[in-house]
């Protein structure tokens, strides 16, 4: 089952459709919580919002999680030992007030069990190689302190004007 979450402040249609359509195609079960979207999906089973304990009910049951570029989804998958896709709002496209989480994609993607995209080509190319991705190992306290580290210096090194 594949879990598909775009946090609770924009939609994010593009996405959902993507994931929704693919998993059509391959007859593969999973829900997704879509926020606002006008989307709404054909095959995943969906809720606009869940309640902290129904989002991490579904994401313990999920093989796979898939999200927006949202760090509490990138920190709570690597917890729960799960991969992860991530794929950035676009400005562009009206999904975002500006372009920082395509910024936050390269450093992102270095991170163990944490696998991009900015296509929706890139996106199935993932899903077709669901199987294959990889949880972030159980990390000792320093490995996991380093992340933190990690992670850390990337958030304050981005502008306050640009975070969200």
């Amino acid at each position: 089952m594949i879990f598909v979450a775009v946090g609770t402040q924009f939609a994010f249609d593009r996405l959902i459709r993507y994931v929704d359509e693919w998993a059509t195609q391959h007859a593969v079960a999973g829900i997704a919580q879509i926020a606002g979207g006008e989307y709404l999906p054909q095959h995943l089973q969906w809720e606009r919002f869940m309640t902290t304990a129904i989002f991490n009910q579904h994401l313990q049951a999920a093989e796979l999680i898939i999200s927006h570029a949202g760090m509490g989804n990138i920190i709570t998958a690597l917890e729960s030992r799960k991969p992860i896709i991530v794929m950035n709002r676009q400005h562009a496209l009206g999904e975002h007030r500006n372009d920082h989480q395509l910024d936050g994609l390269a450093w992102m993607g270095k991170l163990p069990g944490v696998y991009t995209a900015t296509t929706q080509a890139e996106l199935v190319a993932l899903l077709e190689r669901r199987h294959e991705l990889q949880a972030a190992p159980l990390a000792a306290d320093s490995r996991r302190q380093a992340l933190v580290d990690f992670i850390d210096q990337a958030i304050t090194s981005t502008p306050l004007s640009e975070r969200t």
